[in-house]
């Protein structure tokens, strides 16, 4: 084949094989760098709102876990079982060196008939003002300065052998209510040890058959120095337990109690307290006590940055708790309240 008569090979010029110039290179690195950029502040910015809705909910997740809580464990405040009526020889506390403190924490065999003549007053507060604790406090808590606490006491809701009831210990006091009525009328109660002979009181057939059992529940709910809802549960011998916590990242609470002056179970007074005789107030006997308002200051774990400025939250009538600004930001904050019906007590009151 005549090699003249191959067609000629095409040869692209060298202006059309060149890369990129150094202009062209900083043009694009440029558009990249801003790309990224804003896909940066687009992220961060996503970043910050889902924390925030992330401490918002979590400051609603504490507070209303809280109060509910409160509201399943004070509701039950002053039921003794079937018992109508509790009586006691001692009838006002404080009294001589009975203060609300030690009334709280007594413990020891020997204290017994003091928890029974105890039993009319189903409920006892702390009371705090300013950031500071008004009443003194009992030695088998550590409360935080400035918050309020409450002391209930009640029966278990179970009776000793009901299923999953936790079984019958020394280091407890139970009580035994009468349902037999010629024997109700005489020995209506027997609060004792646990696996104590002296529990003999009848059902209401009167045939033998023992009553139930319950345990006696004497139990203080606070704050902790480390912003948690707790309760510490008084035993009847044997060292205090740690405290049981209920709800972290509360950092106060704050109490107003009802009073049933009228004896019909209907609130009449709110106060932090009864005013003590001989006062001419009202409400002056914790006796009288059918709920209780309550408020609780929740907050997140994390700081928010959008609060920043200094805060006053208001708790009750009386009782505003006040948040400096920040610059790195607070905690998120709210407050969470609720009134809480003695679901027995106010009954008695009403039959």
């Amino acid at each position: 084949m005549d090699r003249r008569a191959r067609a000629p090979i095409s040869r692209t010029p060298r202006s059309r094989q060149r890369g990129l110039t150094i202009i062209e290179l900083m043009i694009a690195l440029a558009i990249g760098l801003l790309i990224i950029a804003a896909v940066s502040i687009l992220f961060a910015s996503s970043s910050r709102s889902r924390q925030e809705i992330e401490s918002s909910a979590e400051v609603n997740e504490n507070g209303r876990y809280a109060l509910d809580v409160l509201t399943r464990e004070l509701s039950q405040t002053g039921f003794y079982g079937s018992l109508v009526t509790p009586t006691a020889a001692a009838t006002a506390i404080p009294s001589g060196t009975m203060t609300v403190a030690n009334a709280m924490c007594l413990t020891g065999l020997a204290n017994l008939a003091a928890w029974q003549d105890s039993l009319t007053y189903y409920v006892l507060g702390l009371a705090s003002a300013a950031g500071a604790n008004v009443d003194v406090d009992p030695t088998c808590i550590a409360r935080k300065a400035g918050t309020d606490a409450i002391f209930i006491q009640r029966a278990s809701t179970c009776a000793v052998g009901d299923t999953d009831c936790p079984a019958e210990a020394n280091a407890d006091a139970y009580l035994q209510v009468s349902e037999c009525g010629s024997e109700y009328s005489a020995t209506p109660i027997v609060l004792a040890q646990g696996g104590a002979s002296t529990f003999t009181l009848q059902t209401k057939t009167c045939a033998g058959t023992a009553a139930p059992k319950r345990k006696l529940v004497r139990r203080i709910y606070f704050i902790s120095a480390a912003n948690a809802l707790s309760y510490q549960d008084i035993p009847l011998t044997g060292a205090l337990p740690d405290p049981v916590v209920l709800a972290e990242n509360i950092e106060q609470m704050q109490i107003e109690y009802a009073f049933d002056t009228g004896a019909d179970g209907t609130p009449d007074v709110f106060a932090a307290a009864p005013n003590p005789p001989p006062a001419p107030a009202p409400n002056t006997d914790w006796t009288q006590v059918i709920g209780a308002r309550i408020w609780l200051l929740a907050r997140s774990t994390d700081p928010s940055q959008n609060t920043r400025n200094a805060a006053t939250f208001v708790l009750g009538a009386d009782t505003t708790v006040s948040v400096a600004a920040n610059a790195a930001g607070n905690p998120k904050r709210r407050v969470y309240s609720t009134y809480i019906s003695f679901v027995t007590p106010k009954a008695r009151r009403e039959s």
